[in-house]
């Protein structure tokens, strides 16, 4: 899962688009964000197309409370929320001082261990597996399955960086 030297900022594919969220634009608000993508995809539900992922670090951060860790040893976490249609539509590039406007509850939220720059990483990689249709950011069909196959394609992806033969030999 090493990242290229030089991401893409956009993705395109047949369910959608994402933009990254210049990272100045949250670094003081939310310090713990690593990076955050507005994904546009109006094939996932009717009355919304917009949503929020994002992922953030869970190291203990100086005048901020301290992160809620689902077991010990959990370094990250990626978010994936649905954005109100009342307050938007979003652009990635220009986002309002009264941030972003989230339904509840959350769609997807998965802690995990792994390095920022992996996390970031991964972030990007769920991000064009949405817009190419492979993970569905909807849950309100069939809320525990979908969270299932997130929290597979997560682990296998982070575990891959650690094992990329999957246990095979060369």
């Amino acid at each position: 899962m090493n990242p290229t030297p030089a991401e893409p900022d956009e993705l395109t594919g047949p369910y959608g688009t994402a933009r990254r969220i210049p990272r100045d634009t949250y670094r003081d608000s939310h310090p713990a964000g690593l990076d955050g993508w507005i994904i546009t995809a109006p094939r996932w539900h009717p009355l919304w197309s917009q949503y929020h992922l994002g992922v953030v670090s869970l190291a203990d951060i100086p005048g901020a409370p301290p992160a809620r860790l689902q077991r010990p040893g959990v370094t990250h976490e990626l978010n994936l929320v649905a954005l109100n249609p009342e307050h938007g539509p979003y652009d990635a590039r220009h986002l309002p001082d009264a941030g972003l406007h989230f339904l509840t509850p959350v769609n997807i939220a998965e802690q995990f261990t792994t390095t920022d720059d992996n996390a970031r990483h991964l972030a990007q990689l769920c991000t064009r597996a949405v817009v190419d249709g492979l993970l569905i950011p909807e849950t309100s069909d069939a809320p525990d399955g979908i969270r299932a196959a997130w929290r597979s394609s997560i682990h296998q992806t982070l575990a891959h960086d650690h094992d990329p033969h999957h246990g095979r030999l060369n």
